[in-house]
C-alpha cells in the first residue's frame, strides 16, 4: 500500500489543486463557494468552550478536513478493491468512496484490530511558532531527566529558544495524550449531517464504546473541559453507531486521571448541531467566559470580543 499512498499523495500535496476540488465539490452539492460544508467533530464539540472559536476554527480548517475526507475515501478504496488507479478526471476523483458504507469502515476498523497495529506514535519534540513569531521547540514532558536535558541541549545549540509547554497547551495535550491514554484500534471517517460532512476519528472504538481522552492543567478549567469531552465522544458514538462512551481527563498538577462512562446522548449530539447551524447561520451565541479570550488567536475578528 506504500505506492498508493505516495500517489495520493501527490495528487493531493498541491494546495491549489486541493482548493479547485473543494470548490468543484462544494458546486457538485449546490452550494456557494464560502458556505462552509466539511467540519471536523472536534471543532463542532468545541462549541461548548466558545461557539465563536468553534466556528472560526472550522472555517479555517476547512481545507483540512476535506483533505482528510479526501484521502480516506481515495485510500480505503484501494484498500477495499474498489478502484485499482486513480482518475485524471476531478469530477471522477471526487466520485471515489461514493459507495463505501459504514459495515467496510468497520471491515478495515477489525483489521487493524486483528494486526494490533500501533495507533498512538510518541513524539519527543514539536517545532512550533509562539506569540511573538519566533520558531521554538517544545519538549515532551514526559521523557526522563537525562533524555530530556539532552535535546534541550541540542536546541539551545541550534539557537532555538526551549519554550515552556504551558505556553501550547494543545501540545502539551497531545504529549500527555501519548504517555496517559489507553491505546485502542480506531479509524477516521466521514458521515453526511444536514448540510455539513462531518470528519472525524475517535481515540479508540470498542464494540460498544467510544473512548475520549483529553488533558487539562487544573480541576478549575477540568470543569470546563469536560463538556467539550463529552460532547466529543457523544459525536463519535451518535456517527460511529456505538451504544457507551467513556471519556478520560489527565489532570496535569495532580497528576490524576479521571475517567467516566456513560450512555452516548442523542439529544446533546443534535443540541450541538442545531446550535452550530445557528452560530454558522449568524445567530449570536452567549459570551463565553472573558478569561477564555485571552489567548483566543481569533478575538480580533470576533464580534462577541469586539463587544464587550
Amino acid at each position: 500500500m506504500n505506492g498508493i499512498e505516495s500517489e495520493i499523495g501527490k495528487v493531493l500535496s498541491d494546495q491549489r489543486e486541493l482548493e479547485k476540488l473543494l470548490l468543484l465539490e462544494k458546486e457538485k452539492r449546490g452550494v456557494g463557494k464560502n458556505k462552509l460544508v466539511f467540519i471536523g467533530i472536534a471543532n463542532i464539540a468545541d462549541y461548548y468552550w466558545c461557539a465563536m472559536q468553534s466556528l472560526f476554527k472550522s472555517k479555517k480548517m476547512e481545507l483540512d478536513i476535506f483533505h482528510a475526507y479526501l484521502h480516506d475515501r481515495v485510500y480505503y478504496s484501494f484498500h477495499l478493491g474498489l478502484i485499482t488507479n486513480l482518475p485524471k478526471n476531478k469530477e471522477k476523483l471526487l466520485e471515489i468512496g461514493n459507495e463505501i458504507t459504514l459495515k467496510d469502515v468497520e471491515k478495515l476498523l477489525k483489521e487493524r484490530e486483528n494486526k494490533k497495529e500501533q495507533f498512538i506514535v510518541e513524539e519527543i519534540t514539536r517545532e512550533a511558532i509562539d506569540k511573538n513569531g519566533n520558531k521554538v521547540i517544545v519538549v515532551n514532558p514526559n521523557l526522563p531527566p537525562e533524555e530530556r536535558k539532552f535535546f534541550e541541549n541540542q536546541a539551545k545549540n541550534k539557537g532555538v529558544r526551549i519554550a515552556n509547554i504551558e505556553e501550547f497547551p494543545k501540545i502539551r495535550g497531545e504529549f500527555f495524550h501519548t504517555e496517559k491514554s489507553i491505546s485502542h484500534p480506531t479509524i477516521r471517517w466521514n458521515f453526511n449531517c444536514n448540510d455539513y460532512v462531518i470528519v472525524g476519528v475517535p481515540d479508540g472504538i470498542e464494540d460498544d464504546c467510544v473512548y475520549e481522552y483529553k488533558t487539562t492543567r487544573n480541576n478549575f478549567l477540568m470543569y470546563f473541559v469536560k463538556p467539550v469531552a463529552y460532547t466529543q465522544a457523544d459525536l463519535y458514538g451518535y456517527f460511529f453507531k456505538r451504544g457507551k462512551k467513556r471519556v478520560q481527563i489527565y489532570i496535569v498538577d495532580e497528576k490524576i486521571t479521571k475517567t467516566w462512562e456513560n450512555q452516548v446522548d442523542r439529544n446533546r449530539v443534535l443540541e450541538v448541531f442545531r446550535n452550530f447551524k445557528k452560530v454558522d447561520e449568524g445567530w449570536t451565541p452567549p459570551l463565553p467566559k472573558t478569561w477564555k479570550c485571552k489567548s483566543c488567536k481569533f478575538k480580533d475578528a470576533c464580534k462577541l470580543y469586539n463587544g464587550r
